[in-house]
């Protein structure tokens, strides 16, 4: 297995490490509940460095980049980042990302860690001539920072104000110990923060300075499980949950990516979902009854099943059981009561409105 810059600080911080897309990572090091709350109420401090970065350079990598995703690539100035992702011919997500314009001719986008080479592959085989394509995920490490505590933490490091000045979705070069670094006003907890790209020799200093930084000010060192259930409460759609080769966009409520004109892979089949509808629609729940729901459960409404959960868990915000679940398009809407059947037993539940935990940015 893989092991990011960071794997033996989290050892020393006595993280539970796991097997995560082929990486050694940590879970959690004191508890979900923990990280999840002192990410919410003050900071916390994440290491994604699993996660897949890769340039997209030269002339015309921006009409390169319109035939790849439904989004439009005008939505991006430099110093800014969108996400979209890649589908397949039959509108299915082979991957969704982040894109980060540097210049009219410089791109840096940001791919989930498990289909990284598999996007690598399908970008290399749709190459055009005179834009490079080059995978930079070895040298590259990311430090997400996120919480209401994560300016005054990072400023304390960075000391540059341009950093605070970011607004959300936009980021700027900084330099610390002699490196280059980006600084992004983004994550995928619900809470305003930082996502960091570091190079590998720079991830421990960064690391242990925010550590540092933020001793005093409830910061701590977050894993995996927290991430997840931060992201759970957002209702932020993910790669292999909501979003897959064969679930559409529209299917798993972002169609709103959905918007080029250009003459896109998979064209034909999102634009027919996103004017027409789709066979099946993402809905949210939270259980009224007690258990804790988990991805794969069916979802039941009057008896008859009419899909199941996506994504869920136990909410340490709302206390109770919450999920995302894809089901028959109208079959259900908000307010409706439905049933999860958790290990052979359903139990009560009803349609909420998203988010559950609404962003604080």
């Amino acid at each position: 297995m893989k092991r990011t810059p960071l794997y033996n600080e989290h050892v020393r911080l006595g993280g539970r490490i796991v097997d995560f897309a082929g990486w050694e990572l940590p879970v959690m090091y004191s508890s979900i509940v923990e990280e999840h709350t002192a990410t919410r109420t003050r900071a916390g401090l994440f290491d994604v460095s699993h996660m897949g970065e890769i340039s997209v350079r030269g002339k015309g990598a921006a009409d390169y980049l319109s035939r790849l995703i439904p989004t439009r690539m005008d939505k991006l100035e430099q110093g800014k980042s969108m996400y979209s992702c890649f589908l397949n011919e039959r509108g299915g997500v082979i991957d969704d990302l982040f894109i980060y314009m540097i210049s009219d001719d410089d791109y840096y986008l940001v791919v989930n860690a498990g289909t990284k080479d598999k996007d690598f592959q399908w970008m290399n085989e749709h190459a055009v001539a005179g834009v490079d394509v080059v995978d930079l995920s070895d040298e590259t490490a990311k430090i997400d920072i996120q919480g209401p505590g994560s300016d005054e933490i990072l400023s304390d490091v960075l000391r540059d104000p341009a950093v605070t000045a970011l607004r959300r979705f936009y980021y700027t070069g900084v330099r610390y110990n002699n490196h280059d670094i980006k600084v992004s006003k983004s994550g995928y907890t619900g809470e305003r923060g930082y996502e960091l790209y570091v190079p590998n020799d720079a991830a421990v200093s960064l690391w242990n300075a925010l550590l540092e930084a933020g001793s005093g000010r409830g910061l701590k060192p977050a894993g995996l499980g927290a991430r997840d259930s931060l992201r759970l409460e957002a209702c932020y759609s993910l790669y292999g949950h909501e979003l897959g080769d064969d679930i559409t966009p529209v299917e798993g409520n972002i169609g709103w990516i959905i918007s080029s004109s250009a003459d896109y892979i998979g064209k034909a089949a999102a634009e027919k979902q996103k004017h027409n509808g789709a066979p099946r629609e993402l809905v949210y729940f939270e259980l009224t009854g007690k258990g804790v729901p988990r991805e794969g459960c069916r979802i039941l409404a009057g008896g008859d099943d009419i899909g199941y959960a996506t994504s869920a868990g136990f909410s340490p915000t709302m206390k109770k059981g919450i999920g995302f679940a894809l089901v028959k398009s109208g079959a259900v809407k908000p307010g409706d009561p439905v049933a999860v059947v958790v290990r052979d037993r359903p139990i009560d539940a009803v349609l909420v409105n998203r988010p559950f935990y609404a962003f604080n940015g």
